[in-house]
């Protein structure tokens, strides 16, 4: 009662504008159990004045948005894009608002630094609609080109997208071709050879891949920043069973399972969807039983 009063007195106050900043929205009476979280959500920004840049410099909208996005928004790259869009959208005409929505969630979802799976999912989406020449004033051609080129590297392998097909020179010169396992599941392990975290990893695939070689599961590994006779001899002494490849050019692999830091796992079943990435090895079977029982 003191606030909406304060506010119908001193309308034009910015203690009036921070104070209505900061208040919550109304929980719905009027829906569903089930929907009022989508509405509180929905409304979370309705008492925020875009257009009053003052605002912005207090803590109201820095805790709002974390509360925003960590609290009221799941923890899921689909319900975090829709919650970004949902926010950004409402200050396309405010640019001061829009550099700082549209920077924060590839900021707090940084690729590799976060525990969410497919954080790459956020990244290329929020950055192929949002940091554009058009849009992002904040920064010069080649930064916007340079952020626009790692969306598109990241967005070609991306949960329950099909798993782009690659064909690239094994260990005996010849061409191997990804989509050409018949295994009903099959692993895109992409490592490298002085990597220590690899070294851990390869030996409990090479377990995981014995135990599945029947027809159940197949690896195909793709060495990344290495020389021929590094991975040459790295296969062979590491007596790797499963299909092994390497192209030192790069263009065979380019732009198709993207790798932010070695080892990278990504999982895919039988029509080649990718049902898992940035796994570890004994997180595969718990991403199968999580498909078969959807």
């Amino acid at each position: 009662a003191y606030l909406d009063d304060l506010f119908k007195k001193h309308p034009n106050l910015f203690f009036t504008q921070y104070k209505k900043a900061g208040q919550n929205p109304k929980i719905r009476q009027d829906v569903p159990e089930e929907d009022k979280v989508y509405y509180y959500r929905k409304e979370f920004w309705d008492n925020v004045d875009f257009s009053d840049r003052r605002i912005l410099r207090t803590p109201v909208i820095k805790n709002k948005i974390s509360r925003y996005f960590k609290e009221i928004t799941r923890q899921l790259p689909d319900s975090i894009i829709a919650s970004a869009r949902s926010l950004i959208d409402k200050t396309l005409h405010y640019p001061e608002y829009y550099r700082y929505f549209a920077n924060y969630p590839l900021v707090n979802y940084e690729v590799g630094k976060s525990e969410i799976m497919d954080t790459e999912a956020i990244f290329a989406t929020i950055a192929k609609e949002y940091i554009t020449r058009e849009r992002t004033f904040w920064l010069d051609s080649m930064q916007v080109y340079a952020i626009q080129n790692r969306a598109m590297e990241m967005g070609n392998s991306l949960m329950g997208q099909k798993g782009p097909n690659v064909s690239v020179p094994g260990i005996d010169g010849k061409t191997k071709t990804l989509f050409d396992s018949k295994a009903e599941y099959l692993v895109v392990y992409l490592y490298s050879p002085t990597c220590e975290n690899c070294q851990e990893e390869t030996p409990q695939l090479v377990e995981w891949y014995n135990k599945n070689k029947n027809g159940r599961g197949d690896v195909f590994a793709i060495g990344v920043s290495t020389s021929p006779q590094e991975w040459r001899t790295y296969v062979k002494s590491k007596n790797l069973p499963f299909t092994n490849v390497y192209d030192p050019t790069n263009r065979a692999i380019y732009a198709t399972y993207f790798v932010d830091h070695t080892p990278e796992i990504y999982l895919l079943d039988k029509e080649r969807t990718i049902i898992g990435k940035n796994l570890k090895t004994f997180q595969i079977e718990t991403a199968i039983k999580n498909h078969e029982t959807r």
